[in-house]
């Protein structure tokens, strides 16, 4: 049964240089931008550390991918975009100081959807992020990088960032685990922005145990066991409505749901009205990009000075000008569109608390995506990812069988309340049920 793979290696140089080698070999998956110079000598000191007998953190010399909007100080930071090829960060991102006081070992910078604007991850220094089962299919996105280099092998764990999905989505599409922890800003610093409102940053990893154990180390919160919670009398609020149109995974889907019964859980089928609007409505990130990424750039050395002179050097994707370009025209925050956007967000979270209240519901269930991956074009995932981004509660979504395509279904777990350790009990019960081996 699947539990922790983030352990301390006994010999971490050998770790690394494994896991560098399996970089190596994988190339032409793009999930890479550049690895660590230091990994290797960082590797070496940690090993030089356990020999004297100083004591070691949970992560002692375990090798990890970084998404590169993510600062790692000394290493460049470029969001996949070759106008920002110069840039290096000065500084760890809070979340990467805690992997290190925990012991690990930053191998490499993962590729990603460029800006972390598509579902799909293209980018103008990268190229497109290769689904690491299927390399004929896109990866998803934003944070594809990440989750192709743990489905390949080049680490065990990865952080990715999430907006309106881009921790689930790649995650979905290679049968891993990814937590898109509830909202916090303060966890964000040192992170480049995409949309105030909706980023977080969280786990891209083969186990729940293994999503626990990273979520608290990069939030700060206390380590200890985490215990599956017994599906006997859970109740999940199935969202039919979000199933979408794809018969091989309908047929898994399905038959995942008869699993969870089996099991003991009550499934409750459940109506959200709000969908209609969620699919229809503009993304807070349309309104929020522009302000918040000229004040990330008037921190960075060796950037240019606001997203205008980026884009008026033509150094990113072409294909994303036009979105640039209508980003521009939001010169700051709080204007009407954006206080009706904030005023969204609240009533969704409204709307899923009324139904889990009313249902007795412990979580929200749907297919993480409505349709897999056919090409290396982006497949619209449907508005279930927006269901934890607009609302800020927490997600996981977790692998509950294959299709007959041989690409992994993801089901996905939306906490009834902020609190992240109550959903990864439950995500652990599911996982258990559904035995995640085969996609490890």
């Amino acid at each position: 049964m699947p539990t922790l793979r983030l352990i301390p290696p006994q010999d971490c140089r050998e770790e690394v240089a494994r896991r560098l080698q399996v970089i190596e070999q994988h190339q032409h998956l793009n999930a890479i931008l550049g690895v660590n110079p230091d990994a290797q000598s960082e590797a070496e000191r940690l090993w030089q550390r356990r020999r004297s007998g100083a004591a070691t953190g949970p992560l002692d010399g375990v090798p990890l991918i970084i998404k590169d909007n993510i600062a790692c100080a000394g290493m460049p930071l470029t969001l996949g975009c070759t106008g920002l090829s110069s840039l290096r960060a000065e500084t760890d991102a809070v979340v990467v100081q805690r992997l290190r006081a925990a012991g690990a070992i930053i191998l490499a910078r993962a590729n990603m959807s460029e800006f972390a604007f598509d579902v799909r991850s293209r980018s103008s220094l990268g190229g497109d992020v290769l689904n690491a089962l299927q390399p004929g299919v896109t990866a998803g996105g934003s944070s594809g990088g990440s989750a192709t280099a743990v489905a390949i092998g080049m680490a065990e764990g990865a952080l990715g960032t999430d907006t309106g999905g881009s921790i689930r989505i790649p995650c979905s599409y290679a049968g891993l685990v990814g937590l898109r922890p509830a909202f916090r800003r303060a966890q964000l610093s040192g992170v480049a922005p995409l949309s105030v409102s909706k980023d977080t940053v969280g786990p891209m990893v083969h186990t729940v145990r293994d999503a626990a154990l990273l979520h608290a180390i990069i939030h700060g919160e206390p380590l200890s066991p985490l215990s599956a919670t017994s599906l006997k009398g859970a109740r999940f609020g199935v969202i039919s409505s979000l199933e979408g149109d794809d018969p091989a995974q309908h047929l898994v889907w399905q038959q995942a749901l008869e699993k969870l019964q089996q099991a003991g859980a009550t499934l409750v089928e459940t109506e959200l009205p709000i969908l209609a609007e969620i699919e229809t409505a503009l993304c807070l990130s349309l309104y929020e990009f522009r302000v918040a990424f000229d004040g990330w750039l008037a921190l960075q050395q060796h950037a240019p000075t606001s997203l205008r002179d980026l884009v008026s050097s033509e150094a990113c994707l072409p294909e994303f000008v036009p979105l640039l370009e209508k980003m521009l025209t939001y010169e700051k925050l709080k204007t009407a569109e954006w206080l009706a956007g904030r005023r969204f967000q609240r009533r969704v979270r409204q709307a899923l608390g009324i139904a889990a209240e009313s249902q007795r519901l412990d979580a929200f269930l749907y297919p993480t995506v409505q349709r897999q991956p056919v090409s290396l074009e982006k497949m619209p995932p449907g508005c279930a990812p927006e269901l934890a981004a607009i609302s800020g509660l927490p997600a996981i979504t977790l692998p509950c069988g294959r299709a007959e395509t041989g690409l992994p279904v993801g089901m996905e777990l939306l906490g009834a309340v902020r609190e992240e350790r109550a959903l990864l009990g439950l995500a652990l019960g599911v996982e258990q049920v559904f035995g995640n081996g085969a996609f490890q």
